[in-house]
């Protein structure tokens, strides 16, 4: 996050936030300083800011703060991570895994504070009082969103409480989703005003401006139009003890077209349209422009992204062991039969049986066998089920046999996954009393072909990018879909991805492919682009759960190859699929469950269904 904040100084500020789960009447003690001495001073107003911004989650801290591994995508070897006990069913109101509710409440208060108090700051003028406000009410905003995507509908605060409050005033019911959605509209509309259209300044960069805004608000509506909240009779019982509704019974067509419009808006406000890269003779490069969205820094898809010191846990934990890394940030067999072939067919139109694909004739994938012949991206040797993708899957998976280039101390070198038993990178093999892949695949992305894993020179000054344009592009299309149906724009902006992508397109330009027959086959196309396109940028954990699909998904098998077998890249035996991991999902498992702390203090706000 580059802002002009120094944060070491905020343990003296952080005394002032008052959490929603203790010291919620806490006085301050008298050697450190109170609000009306820090809102006469320019610096400690803006530390004060500094502190809001504080609870944006790093994303890229795959370990602790990243819910990748909570989905089909992905397995993370070692099972501390919180996504362990979400897969295996082990998590309840007092076991909790990636438990925020008490930390971005925290956020909210914060910023709140920030809003009642910072035009008592006459050292700063006017117009950066009113910029600064805007701000804390977006990230306010921003903050109830990350609560709601995973509890649901949730308490909106007074935008004041005195600090002698009592106690009976802090017995609050819960809001309902669409008033919620509601709230977190307004205050982005509100916040709009006064934002910059555009931050341009490279020191300013990660600060919220009017795109940023929308951007949220782009996303908060499509998750409202969506199956778990927009009629979802399922809910019929989830209520507050009043009786009041909490998630909508009646299904709106029109919350479907209020999104669109509102992705449109994010749309419209970059038309330079997506990044793309050229290779060294200038013709367009697909893989290089996807994998290079995570590198190129501020690149002109990019709305809004955080400095990070998590980046470099991709590489460590997706690299090699040959070249110094782990190896276990796992793919999925799920989500690599997911990709598309080179001539953009699905190589896999569904399983039977013990996980056995069933095979789509039209695409040319061939499931066993090595090739014989060099492929655009792949050498003589390669196993076929890895031969003639789309650029996107080289640019996102580490395969048995893919090259790693790694840049040390003598230069460029590259090596080879050897994920087969006795490979380097094989239980057997290199992994010997280490814990690598569970599924025969590392994480590719965002590992920088200019990165030296082994010696830890990794991205320099990472970003991680928390909205950019693909993403809106996938939006408009979904909601189109839905509300829409025969709106051209819908397969303009799904083959305006397949054409970055490297992919043919539906119905357009060099061999098409047939364009979707009706609005269930192409939403089925939408939802199979934003998976691959949209690959551990956390949006699958809750699309899945917003389409209401998680039961099909999430619950079951994790299918993999056979890490303990094979002794080459040829061996047949290594390539057979087998389940990793058998996981759980139940339907409660839709929303996260309230703490049970936070149930005893607020007799009015009820569980989450289920728990």
């Amino acid at each position: 996050m580059k802002t002009r904040f120094s944060l070491p100084v905020l343990f003296i500020i952080l005394a002032f936030n008052i959490a929603c789960n203790k010291s919620f009447l806490d006085k301050q003690p008298d050697d450190m300083l109170n609000l009306d001495e820090v809102f006469a001073s320019k610096r400690y107003t803006e530390e004060y800011l500094a502190n809001v911004y504080s609870y944006i989650p790093d994303e890229a801290n795959a370990d602790t703060e990243n819910m990748t591994a909570a989905s089909d995508e992905a397995k993370f070897s070692w099972n501390g991570v919180p996504a362990f006990n979400i897969n295996m069913g082990n998590w309840g109101p007092t076991n909790i895994p990636y438990h925020v509710w008490g930390k971005y409440y925290r956020g909210i208060r914060s910023a709140t504070v920030f809003i009642d108090r910072v035009d008592e700051c006459m050292e700063l003028s006017e117009q950066l009082r009113a910029q600064y406000k805007a701000e804390a009410r977006f990230l306010r905003a921003f903050y109830y969103h990350l609560l709601m995507r995973q509890y649901g509908p949730v308490i909106i605060m007074a935008e004041t409480i005195p600090v002698d409050a009592d106690p009976n005033e802090l017995q609050i019911p819960r809001n309902s989703y669409d008033e919620c959605v509601a709230y977190v509209v307004s205050e982005l509309d509100e916040a709009m005003n006064s934002l910059p259209s555009k931050i341009t300044d490279n020191n300013q960069l990660g600060r919220p401006d009017q795109l940023v805004a929308k951007a949220l608000k782009s996303r908060v509506l499509l998750y409202a139009a969506s199956p778990l909240f927009n009629g979802n009779t399922d809910y019929a019982g989830f209520r507050n003890p009043d009786g009041k509704q909490l998630i909508a019974q009646n299904y709106s067509r029109e919350k479907w077209e209020v999104a669109a419009t509102a992705a449109k808006a994010v749309i419209d406000a970059l038309p330079g349209g997506l990044y793309k890269k050229n290779d060294a003779n200038g013709d367009f490069d697909p893989l290089a422009s996807y994998r290079d969205i995570y590198f190129d820094k501020w690149n002109k898809e990019v709305i809004w992204a955080r400095r990070t010191d998590g980046a470099g846990t991709w590489e460590w934990n997706g690299g090699l062991i040959q070249v110094g890394g782990y190896a276990n940030y796992a793919v999925t067999q799920q989500l690599v039969d997911a990709y598309f072939m080179a001539n953009g067919q699905s190589p896999i139109v569904g399983y039977e049986g013990a996980g056995q694909p069933i095979v789509n004739p039209a695409s040319g994938y061939v499931e066993s066998g090595v090739a014989t012949e060099a492929g655009k991206y792949t050498r003589p040797g390669i196993w076929n089920m890895y031969v003639n993708r789309e650029p996107r899957f080289y640019a996102t998976v580490t395969y048995n046999g893919s090259e790693w280039v790694w840049h040390g101390d003598d230069g460029q070198s590259v090596w080879y996954a050897e994920f087969f038993a006795t490979g380097k990178d094989g239980l057997q093999g290199g992994a010997r009393g280490q814990d690598p892949t569970h599924s025969g695949y590392a994480i590719r992305k965002y590992s920088s072909p200019n990165s030296d894993v082994f010696n830890r020179r990794l991205i320099p000054n990472a970003s991680w990018i928390i909205f950019r344009l693909g993403e809106f592009y996938l939006n408009y299309a979904e909601c189109l879909n839905e509300y829409d149906p025969t709106h051209p724009d819908i397969l303009k902006y799904l083959n305006l991805i397949r054409e970055r992508a490297g992919i043919p397109q539906y119905g357009n330009g060099p061999d098409a492919l047939p364009i979707p027959a009706s609005p269930d086959v192409m939403r089925e196309k939408i939802r199979a682009e934003r998976r691959i396109e949209l690959v551990f940028e956390t949006h699958r954990l809750f699309d899945t759960r917003r389409w209401k699909i998680s039961p099909q998904v999430d619950n079951g098998p994790m299918y993999g190859m056979d890490m303990n077998a094979g002794t080459s890249w040829a061996d047949p035996a290594f390539y057979r699929r087998r389940v990793f991991e058998t996981r759980t999902f139940e339907p409660k498992h839709y929303f996260w469950p309230i703490h049970q702390n936070e149930l005893d203090r607020n007799k009015m706000m009820v569980q989450n269904p289920g728990w």
